[in-house]
């Protein structure tokens, strides 16, 4: 199986002026971390549980 990661670091201190986003798809998880100099958000698809867990949480809402 082939493994599809990514990671996104940002800067400390968002810039003043705009925003962005980021598009996931619906079956990628992701983790927030903080690192020296601003943050780390690392992506990975989901395990089959973690899809059954967040579909009952939407079920939830």
């Amino acid at each position: 199986m082939k493994e599809e990661r990514g990671a996104v670091v940002l800067a400390p201190q968002p810039v003043k002026r705009g925003s962005f986003a980021l598009l996931v798809p619906d079956d990628m998880k992701w983790e927030v971390r903080g690192v020296s100099g601003g943050y780390r958000i690392d992506f990975r698809p989901m395990t089959p549980q973690e899809r059954a867990r967040r579909l009952r949480e939407w079920r939830q809402l």
